[in-house]
């Protein structure tokens, strides 16, 4: 026997045997309680990590713009400062008079800067 005949011969037993013995295919799969709470479950999580998610860009978010304004207000007190008042001639060499007497700095070191303070006059 060739072979194209006993693959011709298997098929047509396979059909004879498959309508004497009314073989009935498996009924589909349907899904029950246990595929319904896997997929809640799943969905509750994608839910929550969502929820979780945007509480963590709303912090941010929020901890961005408290250092913005907390940046405005340092500026606006800076700017708010008077700047520190220039001392006078006669308050510097004040000021020198009593380095020298406490023994501070030399007696060069007073004429030299006493000059100095004339001479920007």
């Amino acid at each position: 026997m060739s072979f194209s005949n006993k693959i011709i011969g298997g098929a047509t037993g396979a059909i004879l045997l498959a309508t004497t013995m009314s073989i009935s295919l498996p009924e589909p799969a349907l899904a029950d309680d246990a595929g319904a709470f896997v997929g809640g479950v799943m969905a509750a999580r994608i839910g929550q990590n969502m929820r979780a998610r945007t509480q963590a860009e709303q912090q941010q978010a929020q901890a961005a713009q408290d250092q913005a304004y907390a940046a405005q207000q340092q500026q606006q007190v800076q700017q708010a400062a008077p700047p520190p008042a220039k001392q006078t001639a006669e308050e510097r060499i004040a000021q020198l008079d009593k380095l020298a007497a406490g023994g501070y700095i030399t007696a060069e070191e007073y004429k030299a800067k006493k000059q100095a303070i004339i001479d920007e006059m």
